[in-house]
């Protein structure tokens, strides 16, 4: 017994010790677990750390952009400034020449139309360079757009390959999940069968065929090991790829720093070129404050060594059958002065001042400029343009028609377009938009001069008011008409040389346009004629007053400024005019404050000590126009006509005296 015994418990202990090798090798699971479970953690914080770059990529691109972009826009506001440095300079020689003609006589004209000349050629180039500049900066502009929508391509594709790499994490972590599960399931079956070993080595006397079914068993078990090994070998070298793409990834993030530390030094320095452009610009505005107030002051010197009153003389040309009545020539004027300030009128015989004819005379007469028959609106308003420039400036301007009814003052002033015009559109204007009066002109020019005028700081209130002067009454050319009679309207003047009539209606206007429609209606309601004269003779004198009101946001500075624009009646004869009843009554009304405002030119002239304008309202409407705080321009309008020399010398007689007046010198109304 002893010895089956033995035998038997050798059998035994024989598969018992070769049992132990497949247990020695499956008896690490908790380890693989655990470098599984680390591999994820890794692969996962890899995961993050790109996503993260990607961002930081991104905001660090925005940001470059964004002060890109910046810049550009600074170097669109800093191309003023070679402009402004030639302006400075221009002023600057200016300013020197007028130093020099103070102390000596006046330029010739031909020398100021080539130093006008000179200067409009000088702005053309310098505007031309601004634009061609502009146009670079704008294509720069445009380069960097289309470069930020590369780089935001460039943005979305690399977030695409982030969402992808997640989703792949995601698929990798849920296969090792199911690796685990299959490993602890395995492991639970192998302690089973470890329980099984050890009941069979404590029951190692069964028979062998149990022996041999266990074996059997313990054969699988160490396939199904090996196997495993060789899946986590599988596995370990995907974590080892892992770990080779995180330190891809740790490389390409030391160099995204770098770029990163760069971008922010180059920031640093945008960022101060920003600032010393800040500066720049602050200097430059300074400068241009400085520019634009030596440039009023050149340009009312100017206007002052021009004389604060001067006189145009413009002939109308023939109309209808006119040229036909004079044999299609003016013989009886000589236009043919040089300079353009002259003009000889020749007659044939005269009225003398007793009545009777006298023998043919030449009568000489001299003004500022003399008007030919063929000269256009645009190029008259040419002429007194910078005028209306100082009603901008804080000046008062008066410009005022004179003439005999039917020789074109309606027409100067307003021009084709009001329908009470005492004159047809010329034939070579009647094709184009050169007949606007002076008015509609003046009113362009001082909109277009506010609207440049507010890169400097300035804005501008503007208001209108239209009266006619009819029969010695005032009348308001902008109000109802059944509240008309009820108003009294009496002038004021005040203390500073401004001009103002109560009960007038006054109208804020903010474009052109508002202007045009109160002229139309003006011109409605202002009284009209027939005489033999004039189909549609001017009954009354009317008066257009813009008031502009300027305050500098950069200074604190304000100005105030009155435009009068200004068409008297036109004087005629009884006996030429065949008037009668009312008309005859418009016409005394008419010749007699015309006679007034005749006397206090005469006064002026001979520098009396009394001025006589309170004997019609015209003259003391036109009394600060006339007495010094204001610049005056009159026009005296003529006839071509051999018929109407007599009247057309009258006129230019007492043109003669206006020119002759010296008036004070006009008053800025400014205030800091």
């Amino acid at each position: 017994m002893s010895s089956a015994a033995g035998n038997v418990l050798k059998t035994v202990n024989g598969p018992a010790s070769r049992l132990k090798a497949p247990t020695k090798t499956i008896s690490k699971p908790e380890d693989d677990k655990e470098n599984v479970g680390n591999g994820i953690k890794r692969k996962a914080d890899d995961s993050q750390r790109v996503k993260l770059q990607t961002y930081q990529e991104k905001k660090v691109l925005n940001s470059t952009i964004s002060a890109s972009t910046t810049r550009v826009k600074v170097d669109l506001n800093a191309t003023a400034g070679p402009a402004n440095k030639v302006r400075k300079t221009v002023p600057a020689t200016s300013l020197s020449s007028t130093t020099r003609i103070t102390t000596k006589p006046a330029l010739p004209a031909s020398a100021r139309v080539k130093s006008e000349a000179a200067a409009k050629k000088l702005q053309a180039d310098l505007d031309a360079q601004k634009t061609d500049q502009m146009k670079d900066l704008i294509s720069r502009v445009e380069h960097l757009e289309r470069d930020k929508a590369v780089k935001t391509e460039e943005l979305v594709v690399k977030n695409s390959v982030c969402e992808k790499l997640e989703s792949e994490k995601q698929c990798n972590v849920a296969e090792l999940q199911n690796a685990l599960k299959n490993n602890m399931e395995l492991n639970e079956q192998m302690a089973i069968q470890l329980r099984a070993y050890n009941e069979l080595v404590e029951k190692a006397k069964m028979t062998d065929m149990q022996l041999k079914s266990s074996n059997t068993q313990l054969e699988s078990s160490r396939l199904t090991c090996e196997r495993l090994k060789c899946e986590i070998d599988t596995q370990s070298c995907e974590l080892a790829a892992s770990n080779a793409e995180g330190q891809r990834t740790k490389t390409k993030l030391k160099s995204t720093e770098e770029v990163l530390q760069q971008r922010e030094t180059k920031i640093t320095e945008l960022l101060q070129e920003i600032d010393d452009h800040k500066n720049t610009i602050k200097e430059l505005e300074a400068q241009i404050r400085e520019d634009e107030n030596t440039r009023k002051k050149l340009h009312n010197t100017i206007q002052e060594l021009k004389g604060n009153i001067r006189v145009f003389c413009r002939i109308r040309p023939y109309l209808g059958k006119e040229a036909s009545e004079d044999n299609n020539s003016m013989e009886h004027y000589d236009l043919n002065q040089p300079g353009g300030k002259s003009l000889d009128i020749i007659t044939s015989n005269v009225a003398g001042v007793s009545g009777k004819s006298e023998a043919g005379k030449k009568f000489q007469f001299t003004f500022d400029k003399v008007f030919k028959p063929d000269s256009t609106q645009a190029a008259v308003f040419d002429e007194l343009s910078q005028l209306v420039q100082s009603a901008l400036d804080g000046y008062n301007t008066c410009i005022f028609a004179y003439g005999q009814t039917g020789s074109g003052k309606t027409y100067t002033m307003e021009g084709p377009g009001i329908p009470n015009s005492d004159m047809d559109l010329p034939i070579e204007e009647q094709s184009t938009k050169d007949g606007k009066g002076m008015i509609p002109r003046a009113v362009e020019q001082i909109w277009m001069s506010a609207e440049q005028l507010k890169d400097k700081g300035w804005t501008y209130q503007m208001e209108a008011t239209y009266v006619e002067i009819y029969n010695e009454s005032i009348r308001d050319l902008l109000a109802k008409k059944q509240v008309t009679d009820d108003i009294k309207y009496d002038i004021k003047h005040d203390t500073k040389g401004n001009t103002t009539i109560t009960n007038i209606t006054t109208v804020k206007v903010r474009t052109p346009q508002q202007v045009y429609e109160l002229l139309a209606r003006a011109s409605h309601n202002r009284s009209v004629g027939f005489t033999n004269m004039n189909e549609r003779s001017s009954r009354s004198h009317s008066v257009f007053q813009l008031r502009l009101t300027g305050l500098n946001s950069f200074t604190t500075e304000t100005v105030s400024g009155l435009l009068n624009l200004i068409d008297l009646a036109g004087s005629e004869r009884l006996n030429s005019s065949g008037v009668t009843g009312q008309r005859l009554k418009e016409t005394q009304h008419i010749n007699k404050s015309l006679t007034h405002l005749g006397d206090v030119i005469a006064a002026l002239a001979n520098k009396d000590a009394h001025v006589p304008y309170r004997n019609s309202k015209l003259t003391y409407l036109l009394q600060n126009s006339l007495g010094g705080n204001s610049k005056t321009l009159m026009f005296v309008n003529i006839s071509p006509r051999s018929n109407d020399l007599n009247e057309t010398i009258s006129s230019l007689r007492f043109a003669t005296k206006v020119n002759a007046c010296e008036i004070g010198t006009a008053k800025k109304q400014t205030k800091m």
